[in-house]
């Protein structure tokens, strides 16, 4: 049987796009997290990692007009409720680690947004890494995961992930991400950090790939 995800959409036919943004606006306000990506330009190529339906991808092109952005999703029809320009924009069916085998340009700004939470522990590192060998040196890798807590939205989330869409999924606990990403990036610097309204488990690290950690002070 489908999961129920599957057999939603069918029913709701031509409201599936509404009602998927009412859906995830309850977990994640997409124009803020656009706004805090926005100020990471200059930016003339853009790869979403994960980009499903494409609704974060819409926020990618509002921010970075001239940019180049490529959205990438292991579902079938990646970008399928995308809404805004064709023009240098496109979704693919490939995976992170496939795309960075062909070896492309590199990016200016790679961005993982609620991606990792869908992946086996043992294969986060390596999709983080996949992710950083597709950033350019001195761009910047953004990566978006929700932190688990003791709350009705990580209660609504595991519901939703777990029975909507069918997956498995493991949240992170605090300070879990900052530790991939130490452990994927090990030469790079963590230049940024937030949260993403309306839930403080929405929490998002920002990476300059090819810029050293800051060291401390001499002893």
């Amino acid at each position: 049987m489908p999961p129920v995800g599957q057999r939603l959409r069918r029913l709701l036919g031509s409201r599936t796009d509404p009602v998927a943004r009412w859906y995830r606006h309850w977990y994640i306000d997409l124009a803020d997290f656009g706004r805090t990506l926005g100020r990471l330009g200059p930016v003339e190529r853009a790869l979403e990692i994960g980009c499903g339906d494409g609704h974060l991808t819409e926020q990618l092109v509002a921010r970075f007009p001239d940019a180049v952005v490529v959205g990438i999703d292991v579902a079938a029809e990646p970008g399928r409720l995308y809404r805004g320009r064709s023009e240098r924009v496109a979704f693919r069916r490939v995976t992170a680690e496939q795309l960075a085998a062909e070896g492309p340009l590199p990016f200016d700004l790679v961005v993982l947004c609620d991606v990792l939470h869908h992946v086996a522990p043992a294969d986060r590192v390596g999709l983080v890494r996949a992710a950083r060998h597709l950033t350019r040196p001195g761009g910047v890798l953004v990566v978006k995961d929700w932190e688990r807590g003791r709350d009705l939205g990580t209660l609504a989330s595991y519901v939703s992930d777990t029975y909507i869409t069918g997956d498995h999924v493991e949240f992170f606990a605090p300070g879990e991400l900052d530790a991939l990403l130490m452990e994927a990036c090990p030469g790079d610097r963590i230049v940024g950090e937030g949260r993403v309204p309306p839930r403080h488990n929405n929490q998002y690290l920002v990476v300059r790939v090819g810029c050293p950690p800051a060291q401390g002070p001499a002893h």
